[in-house]
């Protein structure tokens, strides 16, 4: 069997995550960005190419950084602000039989460019080299980007552009001020100059008279392109596979953090109509308070439709064992409360400003609580992996139950419950 490298590793690895049939579309629709990401990545990784990205604030010089660089003027630069509106990748010669591409983006911290910032951001997030472009000593918003967007794997070069600017002494502050705020967070601090000011020539001619033109400077980049080469030449094609695999790690969570979330929502709608079924058949259907708690049938269609949601549906017998233990720990939790007390307390609640069938609507009130704590303490169970785990049913119903605010509960069902009530036809 031919072994894979890390590149065609990790693409294979991606390419699982990407195609996963298990996972819901909701959340797919919810991630599109990112599976936007996962198949750049799996491009990136296909052609071995190492990702070079300039970012940084507006008009620090990015785009004529990666010229420089380059040798071309492929990247858009202009006196006005913010004129990268988008990421601009460029493939760039191979060094040593690495494929690179440099890339620039849109500038941070500029007012209303907020869509464009987060473009940057992302295209930073792929980065395996990023050029972290300064023209000046680092802010603290500046810090706090770096800071946000760096990881272990990621490699950093901090570059001062516009280094033409300063003389010789103050360059060497500066240098050495970004270097001490930035420890640990960047591999390397260089100065450049991608764009000099061009010199002014004077040049006397033969009748006395003065002329001025300027001269063209050629870019100062050497030490950027040192600091690359030597970090490429060590860390080289294996900066793809580690970041791909650090990214896919990341979507990988936020899929199952997602998932959870859906779960969790999906959860709360069934227990939802489960409980206003109950509390309304209650309503209509007025049963001896002690009753309520053998009224079952709706508590262990709702458990089944929760088994079938957290995807090890269960059967009938097996959702009554379910429900009944739950049940069974309700009564000897709440057994002294259950009956007059908290019947009376359901007829506050639900009782003000309510003129007719004040004992039905407070009774399927309390249905529709009991259903309630029902679908909590079952989800609980679905949750933790159809276990109870360390603590038991006695003290999952404990929790559930104090965490809970009853009277909110009961207003609740009892506006659902009455608003059904009067709607029913014969209600008169």
């Amino acid at each position: 069997m031919q072994n894979l490298n890390p590149e065609q590793q990790a693409a294979d690895s991606l390419r699982k995550l990407l195609n996963d049939t298990r996972i819901p579309n909701a959340v797919r629709s919810q991630l599109a960005a990112e599976y936007r990401q996962l198949e750049k990545l799996i491009e990136k990784l296909d052609n071995s190419a190492v990702h070079i990205v300039a970012f940084g604030k507006v008009s620090t010089g990015k785009s004529s950084l990666l010229n420089a660089l380059s040798g071309t003027d492929y990247f858009s630069v202009s006196p006005l602000h913010g004129e990268t509106k988008h990421s601009q990748p460029m493939d760039w010669p191979t060094h040593r039989e690495q494929a690179m591409v440099l890339i620039d983006t849109p500038g941070t911290d500029e007012l209303g460019g907020e869509e464009r910032e987060q473009m940057a951001r992302d295209a930073a997030q792929l980065a395996d080299v990023m050029l972290f472009v300064v023209d000046g000593d680092v802010s603290a918003s500046e810090l706090a980007q770096l800071k946000a967007i760096s990881n272990p794997h990621r490699l950093v070069i901090v570059v001062i552009n516009k280094a033409d600017l300063y003389p010789d002494d103050e360059l060497a502050q500066l240098k050495a001020s970004v270097e001490q705020k930035l420890a640990g967070f960047c591999h390397a601090v260089v100065t450049a100059s991608a764009a000099p000011r061009p010199i002014k020539v004077i040049k006397t001619t033969a009748d006395g008279e003065e002329q001025i033109s300027e001269r063209p400077l050629s870019p100062d980049i050497d030490a950027l392109k040192q600091a690359l080469w030597q970090l490429l030449d060590r860390e080289g094609k294996s900066l793809t596979a580690i970041n791909a695999s650090l990214f896919a790690g990341q979507v990988s969570d936020q899929i199952a953090d997602k998932i959870v979330a859906a779960r969790s929502q999906a959860a709360d709608k069934i227990i939802q109509t489960y409980c206003l079924a109950k509390g309304v058949g209650v309503a209509f259907n007025p049963i001896p308070v002690a009753d309520l708690l053998v009224a079952a049938g709706v508590d262990v269609a709702m458990v089944r439709q929760l088994s079938k949601l957290y995807g090890l549906p269960m059967g009938r017998a097996e959702a009554t064992r379910l429900s009944a233990t739950i049940m069974a720990q309700l009564a000897l939790l709440m057994g002294a409360v259950w009956g007059v007390n908290l019947l009376s307390s359901a007829l506050k609640t639900v009782s003000v400003g309510l003129s007719t069938s004040v004992t039905a609507v407070a009774q399927g009130s309390l249905a529709y609580y009991a259903t309630y704590l029902v679908g909590q303490i079952a989800t609980h169970y679905f949750k933790s992996g159809y276990s109870w785990g360390q603590d038991g049913p006695k003290k999952v119903a404990q929790k559930i139950v104090k965490n809970l605010d009853r009277d909110s509960i009961l207003l609740e069902a009892r506006s659902q419950i009455l608003a059904l009530i009067k709607n029913k036809p014969d209600n008169k």
